[in-house]
């Protein structure tokens, strides 16, 4: 024992010097990492600067920064500028020390970097792959290195993805070789939560991964609030709680975190966060000032993302005040701006190509029904439903939505047997369209069905809102519904 306490003390000693070289991930560097987690860009950049330009970190970090800015920037030139950059900063990586389980992670967080930054600009082949080498990286890595955690925040990550991959990507997953679980994936994200230095950023993926595609309730919501509470100087947890709080129907709560929140010139400018405030009165019901911040939100981003979206949302604001004239000339501009990658894009895209067909406006009662519950204010949502009914509305997309709109209030409202009465009116009366509202209702009510326990009409109706084509909203909406299917098992 006298002999073997000493000798263990060396191999610790040789480890530790083994995996130092190269991937020094020094104090200076793991506090720039917490700067740019933080969205405190030029702090960051300072620390990075008094570092060798050889340390491997060095790299990432820097690679980290430059997602972060051709993001929030949406530019061309930039993407450009980052992607050529992709493979002498892999390929520095690359050739330092094998034996380090940080060279395949570190290359696997690049790799995914990209294909995020791909993904916003359309190039979602070029994107797959890269998440095909990313994954192939990260088991490599695990077989090497089983209980290296950092390496958990990504796997995570993919396995969810996976896991509720929808229909027309299923080519992925054969690409990739692996299968996803989300039982797994996200366990894998807890186990990375608890890591020191990477943990808060596995956090931030856990609760984004959870609204888009599982189910974000109370539970989820108090803790996503905690951790902003105890970082109040992290404006990526700040801008990820007033996106998930906005979709979750939580409108005057994410007003509260605009209103509470500051941020210095440390911080960049995020123009994402016009457009959250314009949002929040839009749901209020506040549509002067919702169009006041929608055009500005306009003036000030140079990006070709979120426009049509946009232009869409600033019509309805001149439409239900009255201006019809106006209104009908900012929803001309749709066609002509942006681009149609993101799914509220494409929405605003499709409403545009219905109206020059038909040329029939939304009906401005279910317009206002449908503001108020993406809001989360549902008592008005019930008054303002109580004034309409489906024989008064006149197109057959009306009576659709009218139903679909009405089963959410009832749902919210926790009356799910109403709420299902109307979800299949408007699955019956949307048989033979491509509208979303079908497969909108089929989700909701494998929603209800399998908060019930009835595990196999919920696997039916689940089934159900993937079986539909061509809507605006399929990617979402399929996963969504895988995902569902893989958490009660009826998925691998």
């Amino acid at each position: 024992m006298i002999l073997r306490f000493p000798f263990m003390i060396c191999l610790v000693v040789l480890f530790q010097s083994v995996f130092a070289n190269d991937f020094d991930f020094t104090p200076n560097l793991q506090k720039a990492y917490f700067e740019v987690f933080k969205l405190k860009l030029p702090t960051s950049q300072k620390l990075i600067a008094a570092e060798k330009p050889s340390n491997p970190f060095k790299i990432y970090l820097s690679n980290y920064i430059d997602m972060i800015e051709v993001l929030n920037s949406d530019s061309e030139a930039a993407y450009e500028r980052f992607v050529n950059k992709e493979g002498k900063r892999l390929e520095f990586i690359e050739q330092l020390n094998q034996n380090s389980p940080y060279n395949r992670f570190l290359r696997a967080e690049v790799k995914m970097q990209l294909a995020v930054v791909k993904i916003k600009f359309g190039n979602e082949v070029k994107a797959a792959w890269n998440i095909v080498q990313a994954a192939r990286l990260l088991e490599e890595n695990q077989k090497l290195f089983p209980n290296f955690v950092p390496q958990l925040k990504s796997l995570g990550c993919l396995h969810i993805l996976i896991g509720s991959i929808p229909e027309n990507y299923n080519w992925v997953i054969k690409l990739l070789g692996i299968k996803g679980n989300i039982k797994q994936g996200v366990e894998e994200l807890k186990l990375a939560g608890k890591d020191e230095i990477w943990g808060l950023e596995a956090s931030l993926i856990s609760f984004f991964l959870q609204e888009y595609l599982l189910k974000f309730g109370e539970r989820e919501n108090v803790n996503l609030l905690k951790v902003l509470e105890n970082h109040p100087d992290c404006l990526s947890f700040y801008i990820i709680a007033v996106s998930i709080l906005l979709k979750t129907g939580q409108a005057d709560q994410s007003a509260f975190l605009l209103k509470k929140y500051s941020f210095g010139e440390e911080y960049p400018t995020f123009p994402i966060l016009d457009l959250y405030k314009a949002d929040v009165h839009l749901y209020r019901g506040d549509y002067l000032s919702a169009g006041r911040e929608y055009a500005h939100f306009l003036e000030n981003f140079k990006g070709s993302t979120y426009l049509k979206e946009t232009y869409f949302k600033l019509f309805l604001c001149y439409w239900l005040t009255g201006e019809e004239s106006k209104a009908t000339q900012i929803l001309s501009k749709i066609p002509v701006v942006g681009k149609t990658i993101s799914e509220a894009d494409k929405a605003a895209e499709k409403f545009y190509e219905n109206y020059t067909k038909t040329h029939q406006l939304p009906n401005k009662s279910l317009l206002q029904i449908r503001l108020a519950t993406d809001g989360g204010y549902y008592e008005k949502a019930a008054r303002l439903a109580t004034n309409l009914s489906e024989k008064a509305l006149i197109t057959l997309k009306e009576k659709v939505e009218y139903n679909f709109r009405v089963g959410r209030i009832f749902q919210k409202n926790n009356q799910p047997e109403k709420a299902i009465e109307h979800f299949k009116r408007a699955i019956r009366l949307n048989e033979k369209e491509n509208w979303h509202f079908g497969a909108s209702s089929s989700l909701q009510i494998g929603y209800i069905y399998q908060l019930k326990g009835q595990r196999p009409l919920a696997k039916d109706f689940f089934n159900q809102a993937i079986s539909y084509k061509k809507h605006e909203y399929k990617n979402t909406i399929d996963g969504k519904a895988r995902a569902a299917l893989t958490e009660m098992g009826y998925i691998d």
